[in-house]
């Protein structure tokens, strides 16, 4: 078996558990607050039917644990560190703070009839925290020496001095109540997310990927 189909099955049992339970967290605890809104925002209108939604959100999950388990599995290749359940979970948080919790400090997640600005000024702005939080705390992580480890620290402030782009003036459709409990379930169940798959994914990689 190939390096690459070893690293692809390890990432399948790590990145995809991790995206069925988040479909689990999600259908439970943000879905019922998504339907509330979408009520709101388009009352009378037939809702999406349970079976898609829950289809779309499982293969969402399943694909995006796929693709940042793949992601971490390089960077774990390019170390070439021992890993372990602890080792793993340490990097489970740095996942997430960088991909969920450093872009809500400025663009929290939210729900449909939120007054939101630009779809593609967003995305733009998300792409850009989270690729300059990484690499702050690569830079802060890996620099031996206190004074290079500077420049990581300017980089993960710079996105939240900049801000996320906000559209001025629009009324939100949502009650603030619902909006700050959807984003509590966001980031609790992208916590969850990244806790697990780093966990899990520290204890597989040298049995799965390293030791053939």
């Amino acid at each position: 078996m190939s390096l690459f189909e070893r690293l692809l099955r390890w990432a399948l049992a790590a990145g995809g558990s991790a995206g069925l339970v988040l479909t689990v967290l999600h259908q439970g605890f943000a879905v019922p607050l998504i339907l509330d809104a979408e009520r709101l925002e388009a009352p009378g209108e037939p809702a999406i039917s349970t079976v898609s939604r829950l289809l779309g959100t499982a293969l969402t999950d399943v694909l995006a644990g796929l693709g940042f388990a793949l992601l971490l599995g390089a960077i774990w290749l390019w170390r070439g560190q021992p890993l372990n359940v602890w080792r793993g979970l340490l990097w489970g948080v740095a996942g997430y703070c960088a991909v969920s919790l450093a872009p809500a400090l400025s663009l929290p997640p939210e729900l449909p009839g939120s007054a939101s600005a630009d779809l593609g000024a967003r995305q733009m702005w998300w792409l850009a925290t989270v690729v300059c939080t990484s690499l702050g705390f690569a830079v802060f992580a890996f620099l031996p020496a206190l004074w290079r480890k500077l420049p990581g620290l300017v980089l993960v402030v710079v996105p939240q001095w900049v801000g996320a782009p906000k559209l001025v003036g629009a009324e939100d459709l949502v009650p603030a109540a619902m909006a700050l409990n959807f984003v509590t379930v966001a980031l609790l169940t992208s916590g969850v997310f990244w806790l697990l798959m780093g966990a899990v994914g520290g204890h597989l990689f040298d049995r799965l990927v390293r030791k053939h």
